[in-house]
């Protein structure tokens, strides 16, 4: 498995309440994007369910679209992600959804992992696994 760096920053986050449950409980979508550098050259597009069980605090899922190049190889894959938010930080674990790789990540496979502040650049590690395909005459 090759451990890969990269890092992410959120140029645009669209949240909209999709519902509110309480004073501070409530549901939201959030669609985003940014650009993605180290390891991974390319954009990230996500896709998030956030539940809100205090104005600041609460827990999310979604998908995230890797778009770029890891040295020769270029191409696009979803990850998922499942974490928890407060004030300060988010947490998040991801798995490479199996079968979502395109081009050059048509066999990747793996998980990762981030801790990150409100507003600053996301920088993940992931464990990325690639299996070659063998062409049979």
């Amino acid at each position: 498995m090759a451990k890969i760096k990269c890092t992410y920053k959120v140029e645009e986050w669209k949240e909209e309440i999709a519902e509110a449950l309480s004073m501070a409980s409530k549901f939201a979508s959030v669609r985003a994007h940014g650009p993605l550098s180290g390891e991974i050259v390319g954009q990230v597009n996500m896709f998030y369910l956030l539940a809100y069980v205090t104005e600041k605090e609460g827990k999310y899922s979604g998908y995230t679209q890797i778009s770029g190049r890891y040295g020769s190889r270029e191409g696009t894959f979803l990850v998922e992600e499942s974490g928890m938010f407060d004030a300060e930080t988010v947490r998040s674990s991801m798995t490479v959804v199996p079968g979502s790789g395109t081009g050059g990540f048509e066999s990747v496979s793996g998980r990762g992992e981030y801790v990150a502040s409100h507003g600053n650049a996301v920088e993940s590690l992931l464990e990325l696994e690639f299996v070659e395909r063998v062409e049979q005459a």
